[in-house]
């Protein structure tokens, strides 16, 4: 009985290690708090880091490797020896290439070379040579004005004529601004000066001489003021200081002793120089400016300076070149002056007495309307003022 009682009696001793467990793990609150951070952050990181061996620039990466080094060792000698077969056709390919372009280039300047002297050998072919030289003169040039300034040197084509200096030659005559070289095959070289339009005729009363002004701006040179008019009023005998006109090459007298050839024509030439009439002066002026579709300034200051060739620097000549190259054809025809006193006091004198005064050169296009439309409208004008042409005013004479 005292046996089996002390198993039973030890029950209650194996129990006190369950009782103290609790007090085992109560030292576990003492472990330091940064350590459960530090496990987390650890799991944490494994499962963050733990796929980077998987990802796809990797595995490309890893593949590769294993590709080229299989591909190099899968060529075999017959691959190999194909690519040196290839790698030689392509090498004899590409000499051929630059063979044939080196070839082709060589052609071409040898055909540019052939061509070259071809073309110099016609050029200077006697065939073509210019053994006759054909000189016209123009209204203010003479053909021996022309002839005198041109030299054409022997052994000269029509191919291989210098026209440009040819044209500086006759550009040194002021009233020529540039030439005509025409080819007339086999052997004719014909040269015809051009002349510069005249624009104005400016008379200086003071020195009682007259200049003629290019469309360009430019004085040209000093005209005569002695001119033969015929009943009309037209110029039949023009006498320059650059030299006779016609385009034979002489003047107006020996024109007209020459023309028709029989006794009855010279009888009417005869005639008509004895109708003729000489004219000086600001009629002289008149007359030659009317030949020439200009317009005739008068009463301008006497300190201008005209030079030849040279540009017009007077601001009142200049007010008076925007009228003339502004006006039209038709209207410039009626107005017989243009009196420049001044940029401000510009007048108008018409052939049928009837004073304009224009002002300053503006608005010039609607100046002439104004007046065109007021000489239709009204009769007996004896004066406009289209200074300002918005608020025109004009005077008529007295009805009789």
């Amino acid at each position: 009985m005292s046996a089996a009682r002390r198993p039973l009696a030890q029950k209650p001793a194996q129990k006190k290690p369950l009782a103290q467990a609790p007090a085992t793990q109560k030292p576990t609150k003492q472990k330091p708090t940064k350590q459960k951070p530090t496990k987390q952050k650890a799991v944490a990181v494994r499962k963050k880091t733990s796929p980077r061996p998987f990802s796809a620039t990797s595995v490309t990466s890893v593949a590769a490797q294993p590709r080229t080094a299989r591909s190099e060792r899968g060529a075999g000698p017959v691959a190999r020896v194909l690519g040196a077969v290839g790698g030689v056709f392509a090498t004899i390919g590409r000499l051929i290439g630059h063979i044939a372009s080196a070839r082709a280039l060589a052609i071409a300047i040898a055909a540019v070379v052939v061509l070259g002297v071809a073309g110099v050998v016609v050029a200077n072919s006697p065939i073509f040579a210019a053994t006759n030289i054909v000189v016209e003169g123009s209204e203010h040039v003479s053909a021996e004005t022309v002839k005198r300034l041109v030299s054409v040197p022997d052994g000269t084509t029509l191919l291989n004529v210098d026209t440009a200096a040819i044209a500086s030659s006759l550009e040194e005559n002021p009233w020529v601004s540039g030439v005509s070289v025409e080819r007339e095959w086999p052997n004719t070289l014909r040269i015809v000066p051009k002349e510069r339009a005249v624009s104005a005729i400016v008379y200086i009363t003071a020195d009682d001489i007259a200049w003629a002004v290019g469309d360009d701006g430019c004085w040209i040179a000093p005209v005569s003021l002695s001119v033969q008019v015929d009943a009309e009023g037209n110029v039949i005998d023009t006498a320059t200081g650059s030299g006779t006109s016609g385009a034979d090459g002489g003047d107006g007298a020996d024109t007209a002793a020459t023309e028709g050839g029989d006794g009855t024509e010279l009888g009417q030439d005869t005639a008509a120089a004895t109708a003729a009439q000489q004219l000086t002066g600001t009629d002289a002026a008149r007359a030659l400016a009317r030949s020439s579709g200009a317009l005739l300034f008068t009463d301008v200051p006497a300190d201008i300076e005209p030079s030849t060739g040279q540009e017009v620097t007077s601001d009142v000549v200049l007010a008076g070149l925007k009228y003339a190259n502004g006006f039209s054809d038709a209207f410039k025809q009626q107005i017989q002056s243009l009196s420049l006193p001044s940029v401000d006091a510009i007048t108008a004198y018409l052939t049928s007495g009837i004073e304009v005064a224009l002002g300053e050169p503006t608005d010039i296009e609607t100046k002439e309307r104004v007046v065109t439309r007021l000489l239709e409208q009204q009769e007996g004008v004896t004066y406009i003022n289209v200074r300002v042409p918005d608020s025109y005013s004009f005077r008529s004479a007295p009805a009789a």
